[in-house]
């Protein structure tokens, strides 16, 4: 097939990753090309080459945020809005067979009805004003398909959207595994370092714990780093900075257990696919996809916000079988598992045979028994 992919315009899409769609993206766009699909990634010029891109902006529209005056975020979605609109300008008279939007954008879904091929939106992320407003601007069925992340993601979009597909994120199982045997006794936390994250909790709940904690990520805002995480730090615990994604499969698969804590309902969580990958349990917050992902056999999950409840399942995941979760994490969230369900919904699509509800046979919960 021929498919034009459209990525968001935020961060680029290049190592180091800036966070876990950034990864996907990229991710989705190699497999779809060594599949032998023809696939040109919009996204923004700093992004990678490799990954045939078509820039749509010459850099990632947040370094712009960096700009000191007031007016800034309003540039930003200013400029968005005119990258994208000049983007389907050119997809309405282009010859793709289909294309595929990841961008967290309205602009797709408000042009969707001009292109001349099927589009389809991967919703990534819980209902955004923006996108609730153009969905209810106009029928979805004049805004292309849909498929989503996780059931619980499904169930909030329900409403704006009807019924739609599930195909749960895969991870490069290939890639992440376990690089130490035995284990290091500490646990690790990775990810962006900002508040919606909760990076505090984790290191107050190792302690609690009685573990040492690594944490490895970019720091996504300086005054949350500065006053909730490095005074929090003890001589035995580390941060180890912006890590690339191998130093990251050493980290993460030499620790005992990963600690999760989204202070927002997660859409999926693809650290969780990515730690249980590294055969590392996962202790994390009951938020949001979380407690799709994290079941008894795999790690175990605490109440939100709440320091001695996410002690006690760091405590717990060190008695689970590392080469479990792993298994499962192939069985479950796979990179091949992944696209062989994203290929079917395409070819379902194409061909006009979906079934009268619009989704897939198989759902998230399906897949992961």
């Amino acid at each position: 097939m021929k498919i034009g992919l459209v990525a968001h315009l935020k961060y680029p899409i290049s190592k180091p990753y800036a966070g876990g769609l950034e990864s996907f993206t990229a991710k989705f766009v190699e497999q779809l090309q060594a599949r032998g699909h023809d696939v040109t990634l919009f996204a923004s010029g700093d992004s990678d080459r490799g990954l045939n891109v078509s820039p749509i902006t010459p850099t990632a529209t947040k370094l712009l945020q960096r700009s000191s005056d007031d007016d800034r975020d309003n540039r930003v979605e200013h400029l968005e809005d005119l990258a994208y609109d000049r983007l389907f300008d050119r997809l309405r008279n282009s010859d793709f067979d289909l294309v595929h939007n990841h961008s967290i954008h309205p602009t797709p879904l408000r042009r969707a009805s001009e292109l001349a091929c099927p589009m389809v939106t991967t919703i990534h992320v819980p209902v955004l004003p923006r996108l609730a407003e153009q969905l209810f601007d106009k029928p979805a069925r004049e805004c292309g398909s849909f498929v989503n992340i996780s059931e619980v993601n499904r169930k909030e979009w329900e409403p704006l959207i009807g019924d739609h597909a599930v195909i749960p994120n895969g991870v490069d199982t290939s890639f992440w595994k376990q690089c130490a045997r035995p284990r290091n006794g500490r646990a690790v936390w990775f990810g962006r370092i900002l508040a919606d994250k909760g990076t505090h909790w984790a290191i107050d709940a190792a302690h609690e714990a009685g573990v040492p904690i690594d944490l490895a990520g970019p720091i996504a805002d300086d005054d949350y780093f500065r006053q909730m995480v490095l005074p929090r730090l003890r001589s035995a615990d580390r941060y180890l900075g912006h890590a690339s994604h191998e130093e990251l499969c050493r980290i993460i698969g030499a620790a005992e257990v990963c600690v999760v804590t989204p202070c927002w309902d997660e859409p999926f969580g693809l650290v969780v696919a990515e730690a249980l990958a590294c055969g590392t349990p996962v202790a994390a917050f009951a938020r949001g996809a979380i407690s799709e992902l994290v079941t008894s056999d795999v790690g175990q999950l605490a109440r939100p916000n709440d320091v001695r409840s996410l002690a006690r399942a760091i405590r717990l995941c060190r008695l689970i079988d590392s080469s479990q979760c792993r298994h499962i994490a192939q069985k479950r969230f796979s990179l091949t598992a992944m696209m062989d369900r994203y290929e079917d919904y395409y070819r379902q699509l194409l061909s006009g045979t979906f079934a009268s509800d619009n989704r897939l046979i198989e759902t998230s919960l399906e897949l992961a028994r």
